[in-house]
């Protein structure tokens, strides 16, 4: 009877160490499986991996593709070349990340057809640190849209500029004056990390004005010729914005045939500045300033 009682008690607390087995691993299976679902969470954005002036930056969609380029810095940490592309899928599986190349010219750093397998050693919303299959780690930041200041402005690369207005060359004497009204800005390619926007130099203005300038009413006379000169400008332009000008992007153009609608013109496309802090006993001033974008078709006025 007593021989009986303890095989009970036995029994029971074998099956109690196995369900409590199951429950603990369980647990633990279930801390894994959310852990790589924050894993994945977290991944999708623009990463960006520095070494030796080199960066190589990579967009990870949330869908498993992802694509990846490859750009050389000088020492002043200004772009001066282009290394190439790449794009492939990606997956999470037991703690690592698989990258398969489907595409690439730049098989130093991307082989076409191969497989990189990278241990996730960090992860969070800004620093993502991956270990290789040769052991080395590597570091990776997720570049973070700036935010807008009160009174700074736009941050994002595209560099506004004030209004053109020229009177326009004529083929003969006997043909009516215009003048050329464009409301422009300049959309640039994508900057490195902390690379400041470059400022438009006044040469550059000078440059357009003389081109504008230069034109007939027949050069701009609908969209298509308009889209002509419009890559002649950025031609004109690049040189003086360190060849960072990825599109000359007009907001507004109109055809005058009056100096009166040329001052409308300037006057309507001049953003005046926030007012300045005034003075004790003082009224606050406004000057104009910049250019507002407005969209519309070429036209006669």
């Amino acid at each position: 009877m007593e021989q009986q009682v303890k095989k009970m008690v036995t029994n029971r607390w074998a099956v109690v160490c196995a369900v409590m087995f199951m429950i603990l691993a369980g647990i633990a299976g279930c801390g894994g499986d959310d852990k790589e679902k924050d894993n994945l969470d977290l991944l999708p954005g623009n990463w960006v991996y520095f070494n030796n002036r080199t960066y190589v930056l990579t967009v990870i969609d949330m869908k498993g593709t992802w694509t990846s380029s490859v750009k050389i810095s000088d020492v002043t940490s200004k772009i001066v070349a282009s290394r190439g592309k790449a794009n492939g899928t990606w997956h999470m599986d037991e703690g690592q990340l698989i990258f398969n190349v489907m595409a690439s010219d730049i098989v130093n750093v991307w082989e076409k057809d191969g497989t990189y397998f990278y241990k996730v050693i960090d992860l969070s919303k800004h620093l993502m640190v991956l270990e290789g299959e040769n052991g080395r780690r590597e570091e990776w930041k997720k570049t973070i849209p700036k935010k807008v200041k009160a009174g700074q402005g736009p941050v994002n690369p595209v560099v506004s500029m004030a209004p053109y207005a020229v009177n326009m060359d004529k083929l003969s004497s006997n043909t009516q004056d215009r003048y050329l009204c464009l409301s422009m800005h300049l959309a640039l390619k994508e900057l490195m990390p902390d690379q400041p926007v470059p400022k438009f130099h006044p040469r550059a203005r000078d440059a357009v004005i003389m081109f504008l300038a230069s034109l007939t009413y027949d050069n701009v006379s609908d969209f298509d010729r308009l889209k002509v000169q419009k890559e002649k400008i950025k031609d004109i332009i690049n040189p003086y914005m360190e060849g960072l000008i990825q599109e000359v992007v007009i907001d507004h153009v109109v055809i005058a045939a009056s100096a009166d609608k040329v001052e409308e013109f300037i006057i309507e496309h001049t953003a005046a500045p926030a007012p300045e802090a005034p003075a004790d006993g003082e009224k606050g001033k406004t000057g104009e300033d910049g250019a507002e974008a407005e969209k519309d078709n070429p036209k006669d006025s």
